[in-house]
């Protein structure tokens, strides 16, 4: 087993909500409440959960866009999680994140090479190696050299997102969060986007956490997937064991709400229906965060929070049923 190339532990981002004159914060909206998980090289970990769930806030801590509020963020064994923005310069050039839209996170105003080539601004590379490299990474996600003087709004949003992989690969990481990089494209553009990320992964041996609530393409591209609820970690597995072998009663919903092709085994398979809204992140409940949904919730569940055990080989669950 190769020794990860991230790792997070107990990992917490609360944002402070509303204020009182004295500057405190009046309550604090836990969105990541001790998240631990792993990443090896070469790996693809998929990280899913319904909108509001964390999954977003947990990658962009990671590469340090947001401040965490407690945990540790190791990066080859270091902990990231308190450097400064100077001692973080070796580590952001490592680890790169693809937006969720395309067109937000590219600048309008300024070509396609000059998108590509930011991140090489202060490298040391000289122009024309540049020049070079930028022609290299277009060739790499599947645009042509025309492309190249072109701006964003003449793109189509595949070939905006391949933009995004391209200026996310330019300083050579070793390491991408992906936010939902297909979640904004027409479903014939999705495939060609994920077959695009898993040649560069072949070829670069990159490694990634993959953020989606498209729970086909996690099973896709994904060796590991984690399944959040109201910023928790409930159920992490090894892709074909979580998928044939889901435990918690959430994954098991949040799995039979995916469309099945198969009109015959569609019509045989049972929908689980969860019952009332998801408590919010600002007053979660007590214990576990899923038991006011849960039908098999007991007074247990409401004193204490449970931890996230290994109940098979590499299949962790956090649930006192199980």
């Amino acid at each position: 087993m190769s020794t990860p190339i991230l790792e997070t532990r107990n990992l917490k981002m609360y944002f402070p909500v509303g204020r009182t004159l004295t500057g405190k914060p009046r309550r604090l909206l836990k969105a990541v409440d001790d998240v631990s998980f792993a990443i090896r090289r070469g790996e693809t970990f998929g990280l899913v959960g319904e909108s509001g769930c964390g999954k977003t806030t947990v990658g962009r801590s990671i590469v340090r866009l947001y401040e965490p509020t407690d945990g540790q963020i190791l990066y080859d064994g270091q902990d990231i999680a308190r450097l400064n923005e100077k001692q973080l310069v070796p580590y952001r050039r490592r680890m790169q994140m693809i937006f969720q839209d395309p067109y937000a996170s590219l600048n309008p105003r300024m070509t396609v090479s000059s998108i590509i080539a930011e991140p090489l601004l202060h490298s040391g590379m000289s122009k024309a190696d540049q020049n070079a490299r930028v022609r290299e990474l277009i060739d790499l996600v599947g645009l042509k050299p025309d492309h190249m003087q072109r701006y964003p709004h003449e793109f189509s949003g595949g070939q905006r997102q391949r933009v995004g992989i391209a200026r996310a690969l330019a300083s050579s990481p070793e390491f991408i969060v992906c936010d939902e990089p297909i979640s904004a494209l027409d479903v014939s553009i999705q495939a060609q986007v994920i077959n695009t990320l898993e040649s560069l992964q072949e070829k670069l041996g990159l490694s990634y956490l993959f953020v989606s609530h498209d729970l086909s393409m996690v099973r896709h591209i994904s060796h590991i997937v984690g399944v959040m609820y109201l910023g928790c970690m409930v159920e992490r597995a090894p892709v074909g064991e979580l998928y044939q072998h889901m435990l918690h009663p959430y994954t098991k919903a949040l799995m039979s709400a995916v469309p099945i092709p198969d009109p015959d085994i569609a019509a045989a398979s049972e929908r689980i229906h969860l019952s009332g809204d998801v408590p919010t992140p600002i007053d979660p409940p007590s214990g576990c965060r899923f038991r006011a949904r849960c039908p098999y919730a007991t007074a247990k569940c409401a004193e204490t929070r449970p931890e996230l055990r290994e109940v098979a080989p590499d299949h962790f669950v956090a649930c006192h049923e199980i």
